[in-house]
């Protein structure tokens, strides 16, 4: 079994295009890997912005960057409670239509997307204001400082023969085709898809 972690800038549309080229990719070889998105904030950040997260009874706008990015992540992890496969849907319609239709972020958008994937919009609330949804963001800060050697856009391969995080690399959308796609067979050969995506490591 293969752990697939992205840690990403939920902002970026780099990320955006790598998130979805590792769900086709994945998608095709589920038996054999679990996919896990990871957004990226500082742990500072979440200090300051556990306070001013959107009030999801009203239609506020937010404009500050920190603060887009900090309710994106919390609604992700509140949509994750709901299930790892909805819950990576749910980030990746949500960046397409900030980065891509360039929508501004609002509650109304996110209900929008959430009634779209069918996450029940009353457990999602609950979900985010839930202390264990900020729990869960510093845990994924803390698992990120960890494994990664700076705090950037990366992905990160757990092997589970090896019972340890092997490689860690920053891989174009190229190099995960070129990396994967040889491999993308009802059979797939874990032993020699390990060895392949070495190739790629820094």
């Amino acid at each position: 079994m293969i752990d697939i972690y992205h840690f990403s800038n939920p902002l970026s549309t780099h990320c955006l295009t790598t998130e979805q080229c590792l769900t086709n990719i994945t998608s095709d070889i589920a038996q054999h890997t679990h996919l896990h998105f990871v957004p990226l904030i500082s742990t500072n950040f979440i200090a300051n912005l556990e306070n001013r997260a959107l009030n999801f009874s009203n239609n506020h706008r937010i404009s500050d960057t920190s603060e887009i990015l900090f309710n994106v992540i919390l609604d992700f992890k509140a949509a994750q409670l709901e299930g790892n496969k909805k819950a990576r849907n749910f980030l990746v319609q949500l960046q397409h239509e900030l980065l891509i239709n360039q929508k501004t972020y609002t509650a109304v958008l996110v209900a929008q997307i959430l009634d779209k994937i069918g996450i029940n919009r009353t457990d999602f609330l609950i979900n985010r204001a839930n202390k264990e949804a900020i729990s869960a963001i510093i845990k994924d800060q803390k698992f990120a400082e960890k494994i990664m050697q700076k705090k950037c856009a990366t992905i990160a391969l757990t092997f589970s023969k090896e019972n340890e995080t092997q490689v860690l690399t920053d891989f174009s959308v190229n190099d995960l085709v070129l990396a994967f796609a040889p491999h993308l067979t009802p059979t797939v050969d874990t032993d020699r898809l390990l060895q392949n995506l070495k190739a790629y490591a820094y």
